[in-house]
């Protein structure tokens, strides 16, 4: 079936022109709807939901950063009054007036020179612990990653989950991989967000494969990911799996479906927060993404 739901049907899109007025307000915010997750009860489901707290922790970062350099860019390029008084007094101006004087003034605490110096203090601590969260999210995403090599065959409620390639999930299309998975500047928004994703470029119309067995857990609009599918494929290392496809031009399939490794379920499109046709293809546990590419 072809569906071509209006953005309001389920979870409204963000403009690109409103998105930097809402990270302004929250630099951690969301600009893409997410799904329900479970508890996360067992070590491996605490480890995917630390991951997503230190990701969304630098998207936070990252935000802060860009207007923080805005900042401090605006003020460096803004003429300095304190700095103008104290060379016309040290080039010869009044004799009996001391340039200390203006500089313990109270009005010297405000000035672009001192907002400069503030803004670039911050830069640099915000650039610190951004390095440290760096390296938080990617001791997480290597121990993640490791355990997909040694994650059983997973319960569908089909079928079990074939192993292809090195992974456990077909890949979806044959597309080339254009954006990865991971905070990034956000190319639609043009602001610093949580891609949850990979992106698989091919041209509009190309069919889109089930990774695997499973059921239609959501087939509609949502929100930037325009013509959005998930499917459940039941549970694997203890957590509920999922893949989920975006910017669908055509949905094939409808919720409560059961689906075939395989089987076609879409065709590619541009829909939703995109900038062009491809594929955004999702891997989560417990609702919550990982990386697909040790999967697939």
């Amino acid at each position: 079936m072809g569906i071509s739901a209006p953005p309001s049907s389920d979870g409204p899109m963000v403009s690109p022109g409103s998105a930097p007025a809402l990270i302004a307000g929250d630099p951690g915010a969301d600009l893409y709807p997410q799904p329900p997750v479970d508890a996360a009860v067992t070590p491996q489901a605490r480890q995917v939901a630390a991951l997503g707290d230190v990701q969304h922790r630098i998207q936070y970062l990252e935000n802060i950063l860009a207007r923080t350099r805005d900042d401090l860019a605006r003020v460096q390029r803004g003429p300095d009054p304190v700095l103008q008084l104290l060379t016309s007094l040290t080039a010869g101006g009044d004799a009996d007036a001391s340039p200390f004087a203006v500089a313990d003034s109270a009005d010297v605490v405000d000035t672009p020179t001192g907002r400069a110096v503030a803004l670039s203090g911050a830069i640099t601590s915000g650039q610190a612990e951004l390095l440290r969260r760096r390296a938080e999210e990617a001791r997480l995403r290597q121990e993640i990653n490791r355990r997909v090599r040694t994650v059983p065959a997973v319960a569908a409620p089909a079928r079990a989950v074939a192993t292809v390639g090195g992974g456990r999930l077909g890949r979806p299309l044959s597309g080339r991989l254009t954006s990865r998975y991971g905070t990034r500047f956000d190319p639609y928004y043009h602001v610093w967000q949580l891609h949850p994703g990979v992106d698989l470029a091919a041209p509009i119309g190309t069919p889109i494969r089930a990774a695997a067995d499973g059921r239609v857990s959501r087939a509609g609009w949502y929100g930037g990911y325009g013509n959005y599918t998930c499917i459940d494929h039941g549970r694997a290392d203890g957590q509920r799996l999922s893949t989920c496809y975006g910017h669908q031009s055509e949905l094939m399939v409808s919720p409560g479906q059961r689906i075939r490794a395989g089987q076609v379920i879409g065709l590619v499109g541009s829909t939703g927060a995109s900038t062009g046709p491809h594929l955004h293809f999702e891997v989560r546990l417990g609702g919550r993404p990982v990386d697909p590419l040790p999967w697939i």
